[in-house]
């Protein structure tokens, strides 16, 4: 996707758009295994292509890194995604962070209680203050998958978007599928966009 970046406090220089101006950074967080790499990379896919792809999707593949993907917004903005297992460095993260989504899988009532627990430690950074943050419910193709209701219920959401310093938006997605993916490219152009 993009050149690797040095995060914010530690000596790293921002990625730079045309005419100096700084690129704006999307973090994309989560459990191991919630589907942040294929939602990454479909959508780019959509931004290219024009479209949701159809057909199967790629096999799952864990991220046990940092990953950055490109979009236009049609302004440059960039997705950085961290693997779940880096949880405990996610902070070094958040100084470059214009905007971040979370991903939660949907399909996995066990990981729940984790995912919480992860979302309420990055809402509670200082420098997450004031960033929007977009929750996806993701896997929503899956039979077993926990409703949007449930999932709020299970998370208290109510509670926390009360508590929270921060815009949140909530959505049921589907990385494999493409369900919610343009809604949530829409966010990214109205988070990140040109503010012209």
């Amino acid at each position: 996707a993009g050149a690797e970046l040095l995060p914010a406090g530690r000596g790293g220089v921002g990625r730079m758009a045309g005419a100096g101006r700084p690129v704006p950074t999307c973090l994309l967080l989560g459990a191991a295994g919630g589907g942040k790499s294929l939602l990454a990379r479909r959508l780019r896919h959509i931004r290219r292509g024009g479209g949701v792809p159809a057909g199967e999707a790629p096999p799952p593949s864990r991220q046990v890194g940092t990953n950055l993907t490109d979009l236009r917004l049609p302004r440059r903005a960039t997705v950085r995604e961290l693997g779940g297992c880096m949880g405990p460095i996610w902070p070094s993260y958040y100084g470059e962070c214009s905007a971040l989504m979370f991903v939660v899988d949907a399909a996995n009532p066990s990981q729940v209680s984790n995912s919480c627990v992860q979302l309420l430690s990055v809402l509670s950074a200082a420098q997450l203050t004031s960033v929007p943050v977009l929750v996806l419910f993701n896997k929503i193709d899956l039979p077993c998958y926990m409703s949007l209701a449930e999932m709020k219920s299970l998370f208290r959401m109510q509670d926390i978007v009360s508590c929270a310093t921060q815009p949140i938006t909530m959505l049921e997605t589907s990385a494999r599928d493409g369900t919610g993916l343009a809604d949530v490219l829409q966010w990214l152009r109205a988070t990140l966009g040109d503010p012209r």
